[in-house]
């Protein structure tokens, strides 16, 4: 393995990390302070994917024709464009919500194309044998990111004004897209471009799909953790400032104890995956949803603690290794078909339940938001004890 671009790639990818979450801690925050108003995060939570609900399956086509690396770094610079004229708007005194949510749309869009291709990129410059534990590193490395963002987003927040700290958040995307770049990497020729149209492959990637069913299971599983991931993101702002009636510095604490469990997931993501082999799913939901529990019913700071963190360590594991299992069963010129598929299902499940969260936010209190998640996610537990009786599956999971 190559020692250089590993530590670019999980430098590129703490970065990023820890831009995205310090801009999405500053941003709900604020959104939510000025507005009151809860259904405003939701609208802003699902109407961020709606863009993606359009563009992930042209993206994976893209990605799967295209370089990788290229793509990736487009993505970075459309983010850091969109962040620079999002600053603009607060120093101005322009700045409305609607155009905070049309920004997260853009954002959320960039994304959307910045993980499939760097995924891809992965799965092309690193050897198969290796991917569990590339992508175990790297998903340590996204939630460090993520936990040092946070963390920064919390105190910035209560210290100094949102301009300045959006201002940092563009230093931090920039720093992460010259790190991308240094990767380095010779594109793979793809030998079908030429005579395949652009629709012909989009067609392909629906039938190779089709065709191999263990990936509808491995689909749902890793929307049912992007799903409360993005959700406990979303809407934890409202419940740090309504229902436990603390600060802005409580609401960083939080989300960086959420990242925790990340990062805890991380490290000990191999003996995780050797410990459950092919119930790996069913037990990383079923910490998702004790942690669902607990913030669902708690009023007391330390206890939500501790709720958040499994909920982390869940999604986590979810999101990661179940991310493995899907990469070493997909044909590589299929990689970022699939992936931009799965992503269309994660953010499908936003898009839809958002605004409804929003509306259960408003009317009942954030944590009936929390409670109403346990419902799909225990759904979600049966669908991966089933799963885990296929042969393919077994194979994979026990193999690795």
């Amino acid at each position: 393995m190559n020692k250089a671009n590993t530590r670019r790639l999980m430098s590129g990818y703490f970065l990023y990390e820890c831009g995205r979450a310090m801009y999405f801690v500053l941003i709900t925050w604020f959104l939510y302070q000025w507005t009151e108003d809860a259904l405003y995060t939701g609208l802003f939570v699902s109407f961020g994917f709606i863009p993606g609900l359009f563009s992930n399956v042209i993206f994976g086509v893209l990605v799967d024709r295209n370089n990788r690396k290229k793509l990736a770094l487009l993505a970075g610079v459309i983010s850091i464009s969109c962040l620079v004229l999002l600053t603009g708007t607060f120093w101005s005194g322009a700045e409305h919500p609607w155009l905070m949510i049309t920004a997260h749309m853009i954002m959320q869009t960039a994304g959307s194309l910045f993980r499939p291709s760097l995924q891809a990129l992965v799965a092309e410059v690193f050897p198969k044998e290796s991917l569990p534990r590339t992508f175990s590193w790297s998903g340590s490395s996204t939630v460090a990111g993520s936990l040092a963002g946070a963390a920064v987003g919390g105190m910035l927040a209560g210290l100094v004004v949102i301009e300045i700290s959006l201002t940092v958040v563009v230093l931090f995307y920039a720093c992460a897209t010259m790190t991308i770049q240094m990767i380095r990497y010779t594109p793979v020729e793809k030998k079908n471009s030429a005579r395949a149209s652009f629709w012909m492959e989009l067609r392909e990637g629906f039938i190779y799909v089709h065709q191999n069913r263990m990936l509808y299971g491995l689909f749902v599983m890793l929307m049912l953790g992007q799903l409360t991931f993005h959700t406990t993101l979303g809407f934890l702002s409202v419940y740090t400032s309504a229902h436990l009636k603390q600060s802005a510095l409580v609401y960083g604490m939080l989300d960086s104890t959420f990242s925790i469990g990340g990062i805890l997931a991380g490290v000990v993501g191999t003996w995780w995956w050797a410990k459950c082999q092919n119930r790996i799913g069913v037990w990383s939901l079923l910490l998702t949803a004790a942690g669902l529990a607990i913030v669902s019913f708690t009023t007391h700071v330390p206890v939500a603690f501790l709720g958040f963190l499994l909920i982390g360590l869940g999604t986590s594991f979810v999101r990661a290794l179940l991310q493995s299992v899907q990469q070493m069963a997909t044909d590589p010129r299929f990689h970022g078909r699939m992936s931009s598929l799965r992503m269309l299902c994660n953010q499908t499940s936003v898009v839809v339940t958002g605004p409804i969260f929003g509306v259960l936010a408003s009317s009942y209190g954030a944590p009936a938001v929390f409670l109403c998640l346990l419902i799909p996610v225990t759904g979600g537990v049966l669908w991966a004890y089933m799963q885990s009786k296929q042969p393919r599956f077994k194979q994979i999971t026990k193999s690795a």
